[in-house]
Order: C-alpha cells, then structure tokens, then sequence
C-alpha cells in the first residue's frame, strides 16, 4: 500500500504496570540474548524459557527475577534452521510472552540445471543435465520437481520457493513480500527487516492451554495416505441420538469392488477406508448387525466447509499488457481447438484388483462346470466347501472350516459383486447364467470390529448384479470417485515429419515433471521440446534431499525462429 506522504493516527493500547516484558537480541557470540523485565511484584519468582523449532523442542532454562529482571541466553547451535519460537512461562506454568528468531540455514543443498544449449531454435530438442550437491561438494540423492514455462510480462518466477516455504513462510500469517530478499542478503539491514517481519506477521495470541492440560489435537478430516475416507454418524432411528460402539460397513459395487469395515466412536461418528476408486459410483452403506435394524447410518461431506479468510489482491492489467494478452488468448483457442485430445490422455493405472480378503481358499468359475438351471443346484453339486439348508422359506449357508474339516455355526460374509446380502435366499433365487464365479474363504477373517466365520463372494458377469440385491435398510450414497491421473502432454519432434507438420503448437509451458528422482549420484537427465513460441523460457527446479534438506534453482533459455 503506498501511503504517497501522508500522516495515520492511531492510538496504541495503553500501557500497564504489571507484567513481564520480553526483549530478544542477537549476539555477535552466536546466542540469542532474552532479557525479561517484570514488575516488581514478580521479583524472586521463577520464569521458565522454552525454545522449539516447528514443535520440536530444543531448548528449556529456567531462572530468577531478581531486581526487576532475568537474562537468558540461548545458543543458536541448540537450534534448528529456519525460525524458532521463544515462549517465556512464569511462576504459575502460564505463557506470559512469545517471540520468533530466524537462524539462516546453515547447510545448503545446491541444484545445478545445465542446458546443452542457451539459444533452440522451435520444435527442437532441449537437453537439461540436473546434479545435487551438499555445501562439501557431495552428491545428494533426493526427489524434486520442475517446471518449464515462458517468461513474459504475465508470468514471471514465482517468488515463494520450497527453501522460503519451509523456512519462512510456513510460520508465518499473510502474505509476506518477495520472501527470496531475505535469503540472498545477509547484511545488517536485511537481517533487521527480517526481524520487523517476525515482530509483525508472527505475533500471535498464543494458546498453549491444550498442550499444558495434554489434550492431543483432533484432526476433523484424517490424512488420506492409503485411500480414500468416507465419513458418516449411526444414529439411533428411535431416540434420534448418535450410538456407540457400533459396527458398520461399507461397500462400493462393481467389478473392482471395495469392503470396510468400521465402528463408531463415542460421538457415533465412523469413518471407513478403503482403496483407490477411479471412477464415479455410489458407496451402500449399512450396521454390521444384519439382524437389527433399528439403527440408522449418515453419511456426512468428506469435504470442509470452511473457507480460508485470506482476501485476494484485485487484479491490475496495464495497457501495456494487452498484446500479450491477445497472443495468450489466441493461443489457447489454438490449443484447445487443435491440441486437447492429446492433452486427455491418462496414465495407466496398476489398479490392485486382488480382494480385501487376499487369495481365496476355493475359487470355482462356473464355466468350468456343468450349467445347472438354479443356483441352488450349483452350490450343492460343486461348491462342496458351502452348505446349504433350508429352514422354512429361507435358505442359509454355512461354511467348511479349513483347519478342522467341519462346518462353521454361524453364517458366513455372504457378498455379491462386493455388497453384503443378509439374506442367502438372495443368491439362491440369482440366474445362474449371470453369475461368473464363487470364491469361498474357509477360516475366520477379521476386518475392522468385525469377524466372519467364513466368506461366501459371489461375482456376476457385469458386476453390477449386487445393486439389485441391496437390503432395504441400506443406504445408498452417490460417490465421487479419485480423479485419473492425467498425463503432462509433451510432443515428440524427433522425426522430420513430426518437425514439419502444420498442426500448431503453441504451449507457453513446455515441460512439467513433479516426481524427479536423483540417485546416489545427485543426477539425472531430462528432455523436452520446444513450442512455435518465441521468447525467454524458465526452468525452475526444486526439491528435498532423504534428510529432509530442501533447495532450489532457476536456469534460462530462449527460444528463436532462424528460418
């Protein structure tokens, strides 16, 4: 904001007389000095000191106030790179001041990006050797990232990086300005500039109650590392009210069919896992406990609600802006027109098609077998491992148990096309004709809260057979599955036919890789095309070495047309 000369009046709050003020210098000894003053009322009392670099503890003292005062000294060797926060506690436990210092990164990770030329012509090949190193000149292994793009009056090299995320940003609020200013000086006057950015944009009013009474933070929405996480609350259909201790599951039907199994906390809130979905289908949920259905299952968002507060900045184009602005435009037509089905191709998934019980103990594919008119004539002829009875007008299976040669009491898992049946007369009344195979589990199996004397799966031709079979007391939900993963578009120009053809190329980014893995050796090697653009192209390249040690860099080159 320019203030263009003017004079703001503000009133500041008043000042108090009781309490404890907290001044912190930096020493040319390598040590934080951390003078407390206090009012004279907390003389001869303890004052504690507690120093953590992203909530790991580094340093802790305790002293005195004597006269008024209390000095500390924190040794920047005890501490980690980046910033630190200094929390001074009195007598009582209570967190009474807070303070950020910065300690510049000590070791360095240096990225190397060489091209094998400065200058390409369009349509050419660009040859980009990448080498990490540490600060004594060894090769690192790590994984990094990098993004080719052209330099113009609209896009310009971001200046937030990985080195002044992890660094700076990531403890700070708002939005700080050219953050890379405070890494590449290191003199005096931008050594105090950043120390007016930690007394303004890091003061907080610091909460340190959940952590002095233990309570562990609680995550709304779990990280999804291994799949994704349907949440939902059962809810008791008499009383209205959230129930306990209850089990559930879930299902997503189909021929890559997805089983969980959860029970609800004290809340009544459960929360299922389940593998990678790759496409949009509906998730039937329903109680664990076939036999009862007096209980009701909510699903809820597995998405937040909540939106961040951060107002963006208005955007500005000048007049000068407005030919680059019209190539761009065109230049999307032209890509959207001539190049986005090459821009729809996805990668191939390595989709786990194995069931979530594993390998079955009998699988028998019907095919294999003599056709029978009723599927109860198929469990009986073949299916030895299952028996069938009939106790009035419902059928029930029992599973052999696989240790012991007998048959199970209790009902097995009884899943068709992934959806769980209660009701075995379900099956016997199917088309034996649409049924491709049944797979038998012969021994206890235990997922989530639940345990299963045996399973009965049951796979039609078309998978989706299960759907027509869901119990009444189930709750079908439309879900969302995991967007496919798109593959970076990028041309090949090897052949002279390719190098010739009319079809435009006008990509103003030439090259993405997020996942760039670099050895023992610090290395690895990367090409790309150029476009029919001319102009100064960016290669920014960064990344985080096995311990953790972040770096980045920026290469050039220009792309002309000598024809």
């Amino acid at each position: 904001m320019l203030l263009n000369d003017s004079l703001i009046k503000q009133k500041l709050p008043d000042a108090v007389d009781h309490g404890f003020l907290m001044n912190v210098s930096e020493e040319e000894t390598g040590s934080f000095k951390c003078t407390v003053n206090a009012s004279p009322d907390f003389n001869n009392t303890s004052v504690y000191l507690f120093t953590q670099t992203r909530q790991v503890i580094k340093n802790v003292q305790t002293n005195v106030i004597k006269g008024g005062e209390a000095i500390f000294m924190v040794d920047k060797k005890d501490l980690a790179d980046g910033i630190s926060t200094i929390t001074l506690f009195n007598q009582q436990r209570q967190p009474v001041c807070e303070r950020l210092v910065f300690k510049r990164p000590q070791e360095t990770l240096s990225i190397q990006a060489k091209t094998d030329q400065a200058v390409y012509n369009k349509r050419k090949l660009v040859h980009i050797d990448l080498s990490a190193i540490s600060t004594n000149n060894l090769p690192l292994a790590g994984n990094f990232s990098m993004s080719v793009f052209m330099i113009d009056s609209l896009q310009r090299v971001p200046e937030q990086n990985i080195l002044s995320y992890l660094y700076l940003n990531s403890d700070l609020k708002g939005r700080i300005e050219s953050p890379e200013y405070y890494f590449n000086n290191t003199d005096k006057t931008a050594d105090q500039a950043l120390d007016n950015l930690l007394l303004t944009q890091g003061w907080r009013r610091f909460k340190w109650n959940d952590v002095l009474e233990n309570r562990k933070p609680v995550f709304e929405f779990l990280p999804e590392l291994e799949g994704p996480v349907a949440n939902g609350r059962i809810i008791n259909k008499i009383t209205g009210t959230p129930v306990s201790a209850v089990g559930a599951w879930l299902s997503v039907p189909g021929a890559d069919y997805a089983f969980s199994s959860a029970t609800s906390n004290a809340q009544g809130v459960i929360r299922f896992g389940f593998k990678d979905i790759y496409k949009n289908n509906v998730i039937v949920v329903q109680p664990a406990s076939q036999k009862d259905s007096n209980y009701r299952i909510d699903m809820t968002s597995s998405f937040s609600d909540k939106y961040a507060s951060n107002s963006f900045c208005s955007l500005v184009l000048s007049k000068s802006q407005e030919n680059t602005l019209t190539e761009r435009s065109i230049s999307n037509q032209v890509e959207i027109t001539f190049g986005m089905d090459r821009k729809r191709r996805y990668l191939n998934l390595n989709a786990d098609t194995t069931s979530f019980y594993g390998k079955p103990d009998k699988l028998y594919y019907l095919e294999d077998y003599t056709r029978f008119q009723t599927m109860e004539e198929v469990l009986r002829e073949y299916v030895e491992d299952v028996r069938v009875r009939k106790e009035g007008e419902k059928f029930n299976f029992k599973v052999r148990n696989r240790l012991f040669g007998t048959y199970f009491e209790e009902d097995p898992l009884i899943l068709l096309d992934g959806i769980p049946i209660s009701d075995a007369s379900k099956i016997i009344a199917l088309d034996p004709l649409k049924i491709k195979k049944i797979e038998v589990v012969m021994h206890n199996y235990y997922i989530g809260s639940s345990v299963f004397e045996g399973i009965v799966n049951v796979t039609s031709y078309n998978g989706e057979l299960g759907v027509t079979q869901i119990d009444p007391y189930s709750l079908v939900v439309e879900y969302e599955g995991l967007q496919q993963k798109r593959e970076f578009y990028s041309p090949n120009y090897e052949s002279k036919e390719a190098e010739e053809s009319h079809l435009p190329d006008f990509r103003n980014v030439l090259y993405w890789a997020p996942r760039i893995i670099a050895g023992s050796d610090g290395k690895s090697h990367l090409s790309f095309y150029t476009s029919d653009l001319k102009g100064k192209f960016a290669v920014v390249i960064q990344g985080i070495t096995e311990n953790g040690l972040p770096g980045k860099t920026t290469a050039f080159f220009e792309v002309i047309d000598s024809n």
